[in-house]
C-alpha cells in the first residue's frame, strides 16, 4: 500500500506514455478494421459462391428436365411403334442421343465447375493479400509511431 502518497510522475513522462497508449490504441483500430474489411470481403465472396452453386443447380435441373422430356419423347414415340424393328431403332436412337447428351452436359457442368472454382481460389488468394497488406500497413505504421514516440521521450538513455 502507499499509504496515500501522491504519484510523482513528470508531466512530461505523463504526456509520452499518453501519447504512446493512443498510438497503440489507433494502431489496434486500424489493424481490426483492415481485418474487417477482410472478413466483408471473405463474406461477399461466399456470398458469390453460393450464387454459383445455385447456378449450378439451376444447371442440373435443366439437364434433369430435358433428360426426363426425352424419355417421355421416347416413350410416346414407341406407343406409337407399329413393329419391333421400329421399337429397336427408336430405342437404339435414343440410346445414342442420350449418351451423347449426357457426354455434353457432363463436359458442359464440369467447365463450369472448374471455373467457378478457380475464380473462388483467385478471390481468396486477393482478398487475403488484401488483409495482409492493410495490417503489415498499420503495423508499421504504428511501429514508427511508437519509435518516434519513444525518440521524443524525456526519459530515454
Amino acid at each position: 500500500m502507499t499509504n496515500g502518497q501522491p504519484l510523482n510522475v513528470p508531466d512530461e513522462v505523463r504526456k509520452a506514455m499518453d501519447s504512446s497508449v493512443k498510438q497503440a490504441k489507433t494502431g489496434f483500430e486500424k489493424m481490426m478494421q483492415a481485418a474487417d474489411e477482410a472478413a466483408r470481403g471473405i463474406d461477399e465472396k461466399a456470398g458469390n459462391a453460393q450464387k454459383q452453386a445455385l447456378e449450378m443447380r439451376r444447371k442440373a435441373m435443366a439437364f434433369t428436365e430435358q433428360n426426363v422430356n426425352a424419355a417421355f419423347e421416347l416413350a410416346a414415340n414407341l406407343v406409337r411403334a407399329k413393329s419391333i424393328d421400329e421399337v429397336m431403332k427408336l430405342q437404339t436412337e435414343y440410346m445414342t442421343q442420350s449418351f451423347a447428351t449426357l457426354r455434353g452436359q457432363i463436359q458442359d457442368a464440369g467447365q463450369a465447375l472448374q471455373a467457378q472454382t478457380r475464380a473462388a481460389a483467385a478471390d481468396i488468394v486477393n482478398e487475403t493479400r488484401k488483409a495482409q497488406d492493410k495490417a503489415r500497413d498499420a503495423v508499421e505504421k504504428t511501429v514508427a509511431a511508437a519509435k518516434d514516440a519513444a525518440s521524443k521521450a524525456p526519459f530515454k538513455k
